[in-house]
């Protein structure tokens, strides 16, 4: 029985990094003169730090981006990946990216990384 008993523990224990909560992100329009707009695409990361953000955009309608202190970002219109070595997004915390489009009401996909491999699910905006 004892052996029984360690064995769910172990199991419990090794599938809880499975059963975390992947990051929040949300995305607002600051600015929308009628012909360009500037989105924040808010991340906030819940249990794994965050290395790196992919935001596409099927419209490629992206302009310009401004990234995070810390991070960098290439940007090629339609697809924008955010990295980062030494500032990630720490769990309970968030950091906002900016973008200029002409279509601020384009859908965004929107996945992360850790600093090895994705993290979480990609998410629709």
């Amino acid at each position: 029985m004892k052996r029984f008993v360690c064995i769910i523990a172990l199991v419990a224990v090794a599938a809880t990094p499975v059963l975390a909560a992947g990051p929040n992100v949300t995305k607002s329009v600051l600015a929308d003169d009628g012909g360009n707009a500037v989105v924040v695409v808010r991340v906030s990361a819940t249990s794994d730090d965050i290395y790196g953000v992919t935001i596409k955009d099927a419209s490629a309608s992206i302009g310009d981006i401004v990234a995070p202190k810390g991070w960098v970002g290439i940007s090629s219109g339609s697809d924008v990946m955010f990295r980062t070595d030494d500032s990630p997004i720490r769990a309970g915390s968030s950091a906002a990216f900016r973008l200029t489009t002409t279509n601020a009401g384009g859908n965004l996909s929107v996945s992360f990384r850790d600093n090895r491999s994705a993290v979480g699910s990609s998410t629709t905006l």
